[in-house]
């Protein structure tokens, strides 16, 4: 990252469109956020069901390498994966546009990703 906290040197052209937050878990899910905080950009969703996907668009975000936060309820508590660095796979950069995929697996254990924008579900 460069001095500061800003963004990351060597930061791929893309677009980001969306976000697709998958609940694997056994609980429901309420008040899932993606954060990135060095901007205080955010989107979110309000419950999803166990086995259940939430999907939201928004206008094309340039992506700067800013680390991300995802944040969410569960079973009465809050957690959050803390701020995360992502790579971005190559076929996102090939493609230039990508989505973000956020995989709960249950309470407090969660993963966020890039992922192409054609091979978002």
């Amino acid at each position: 990252m460069a001095p500061g906290g800003g963004a990351p040197d060597n930061v791929p052209e893309i677009v980001v469109s969306g976000v697709v937050v998958l609940n694997q878990g056994r609980a429901w899910v309420s008040a899932a956020r993606v954060l990135v905080p060095a901007t205080g950009q955010f989107v979110s969703c309000g419950n999803i069901a166990p086995g259940a996907r939430c999907a939201t668009g928004f206008p094309d975000q340039q992506y700067r390498g800013y680390p991300v936060e995802f944040t969410w309820s569960q079973e009465g508590a809050i957690h959050s994966t803390g701020e995360l660095n992502i790579d971005v796979p190559a076929e996102a950069i090939e493609s230039g546009r990508a989505s973000l995929r956020v995989w709960i697996m249950g309470p407090g254990s969660a993963a966020v990703e890039v992922v192409a924008l054609s091979e978002a579900p």
